[in-house]
């Protein structure tokens, strides 16, 4: 067995991805071939590249079908905590490995799901900048103590917001596909289902996976039925660090130019890049990041690191961790 191997990074270097994953391929006594195909939208580069590839980090990327059936030397797939852009049911019948990161980016997407509350309850104002302005403009702002937050999940990230909201002072309550589960140790936050979730919440945090079949799906699960229980509900307010296609994003759009959603923080999009003249950029009340919240140089690291570490598992016809359930019964 050859001991170089090509890796495919969908993504842009951003000065620590190759140089990590690198270190981690030569300490295990493999070389590592990094191809980089930098615009995730470039389909064609992909799949050029992805034919003669043994391990593939779509990142943002789409890996379809076409690509799964071309890739003869591909021996994983390792997604980021998200593994909703690759073919499922086409791995499945190659029977090659996808796997996801859970856990890893759970305290930076916690904490920039915070930040965007305490942006939307201090009207994201620039002080600094509009005192170095020469300007002295006050004006009332929200406390988040006393406010009820919802989260829609309660996995790792949940977990961890739970514990910052609480420290705000904060009740949280929370749902997640089994409600009979408890809290976990987290005494202060109630499990309740989903309609009451949306309807008594100042504030939802989605915090689920994209699922875009089978019972569980959670494609456009939020749509403007759920967009008027959550208006109706204390301040009606949104944050979305998950992925963009949970929400309606048109029926968004209408609520937030209705008033039925008061303010919404946003990192993901249903297209991403966030298209120019998409109306959202133009909406008062919105708070907009490019997809960033797990972007930490810790959480990257830690990234960059499993993905090397998974690439040599493989190479070692090792199981390698955190294959997805859809997988498991597939792959023993």
């Amino acid at each position: 067995m050859s001991n170089t191997l090509k890796i495919l990074l969908c993504s842009d270097d951003d000065g620590v991805m190759v140089k990590t994953i690198k270190a981690v391929i030569s300490s295990k006594g493999f070389e590592a071939n990094t191809v980089l195909v930098r615009d995730q939208h470039d389909a064609e580069s992909i799949s050029k590249e992805i034919v003669d590839a043994d391990v593939v980090y779509p990142d943002k990327a789409m890996i379809t079908r076409d690509m799964i059936m071309s890739a003869e030397k591909v021996r994983l797939f390792q997604c980021g905590t998200g593994y909703d852009t690759v073919h499922l049911e086409s791995a499945k019948e190659r029977k090659i490995p996808v796997c996801n990161m859970p856990g890893i980016t759970a305290q930076s997407v916690a904490e920039h799901a915070m930040y965007l509350m305490l942006a939307l309850a201090k009207e994201d104002r620039d002080y600094g900048k509009e005192m170095n302005d020469g300007k002295w403009i006050r004006g009332g702002v929200v406390e988040l103590a006393g406010k009820t937050l919802g989260l829609m999940g309660y996995g790792n990230i949940g977990k961890i917001h739970a514990r910052m909201a609480h420290a705000f002072g904060m009740k949280t309550i929370a749902c997640r596909k089994n409600r009979e589960r408890g809290n976990e140790g987290l005494d202060y936050v109630d499990i309740v289902d989903f309609d009451y979730l949306l309807e008594k919440s100042d504030i939802v945090s989605i915090l689920i996976p994209l699922i875009n079949h089978g019972s569980c799906k959670t494609e456009r699960l939020i749509g403007k039925k759920e967009l008027e229980k959550i208006g109706g509900a204390g301040l009606g307010w949104l944050i979305n660090t998950s992925r963009g296609a949970i929400i309606n994003e048109k029926d968004l759009i209408e609520s937030i130019k209705n008033g039925v959603i008061k303010k919404a923080g946003l990192d993901v999009y249903e297209a991403e890049p966030l298209p120019e003249h998409s109306e959202l950029r133009r909406l008062p009340n919105v708070i907009l990041t490019p997809h960033i919240a797990g972007d930490t140089k810790e959480a990257l690291i830690a990234r960059y690191t499993l993905i090397a570490e998974n690439a040599i598992r493989v190479m070692n016809n090792e199981r390698p961790q955190y294959i997805v359930n859809e997988l498991q019964s597939v792959l023993r």
